[in-house]
């Protein structure tokens, strides 16, 4: 059956937290599942597939970092969008979280306007197509910004949905350098606030689902990222990969 609101799986192990979640997300528009466990989050993820998991990182069965690892190895659930909600607030923490594969991260206590704001950032940028859709490419690199697909060498690489638009963005500005704060506006949306280490994190997974097409990321020490067509960089300008 068609949805006509965007489903969203809170997954938690703290009953009152839940609630309230339900009620505000339900009141904002959305559809709710929930999960009081990582399997059962796992389980539920793959037999009904939501828009957006709500997902904490210290839950029974199964640790919110291993359930986030789990859904972006399935093909049936990688791409689905995932803020983690935690208690755990360092940068360190954080940098795991993104490593895992989470879209955006957010710490508890929150309020819940800021909540609803996230999911409707994360929500619009991973569902509406960008304004230009073509094919981006750069040596073997391919981006199709129709469908949200990337590939090398015709094969299909695994993106989240926040490395797509960082790989995308690095495509279209054509060899230019974006700054990590540009990066950050690009893949997550202004007034989005996470660390430029966050950045870092998400270019290492790139290059490393990339593979040997990878190396056409380039870091330019003190400033960004930009990609090049292989030998195409000067090397005295380009510093070494994160």
């Amino acid at each position: 059956m068609l949805r006509t609101r965007p489903l969203i799986l809170i997954a938690d192990d703290e009953p009152h937290l839940v609630e309230l979640l339900a009620y505000n997300l339900r009141a904002a528009g959305y559809d709710v599942d929930t999960a009081p466990d990582g399997k059962k989050t796992l389980e539920r993820a793959s037999k009904n597939p939501p828009d957006l998991i709500l997902l904490d990182l210290m839950m029974p069965f199964v640790p919110g970092l291993t359930v986030a690892q789990r859904l972006r190895d399935n093909p049936q659930t990688r791409d689905i969008p995932i803020i983690m909600v935690t208690a755990r607030a360092d940068d360190a923490d954080q940098i795991v979280g993104f490593r895992a594969g989470a879209d955006d991260y957010i710490t508890k206590p929150f309020s819940i306007d800021l909540l609803l704001a996230r999911v409707e950032a994360v929500l619009r940028r991973t569902q509406q197509p960008p304004d230009e859709a073509h094919m981006l490419t750069l040596g073997e690199v391919r981006v199709n910004t129709d469908t949200f697909q990337a590939f090398v060498a015709n094969k299909l690489i695994p993106l989240t949905a926040t490395e797509f638009r960082l790989l995308a963005a690095l495509l279209k500005a054509n060899g230019r350098v974006l700054t990590r704060q540009e990066l950050i506006v690009n893949a997550m949306g202004p007034g989005v606030t996470v660390t430029e280490r966050t950045i870092d994190v998400h270019m290492t997974a790139i290059r490393r689902k990339l593979g040997k097409a990878g190396e056409s990321i380039k870091t330019v020490r003190g400033v960004g990222y930009r990609a090049v067509a292989p030998d195409d960089a000067p090397e005295n300008t380009i510093g070494p990969a994160h």
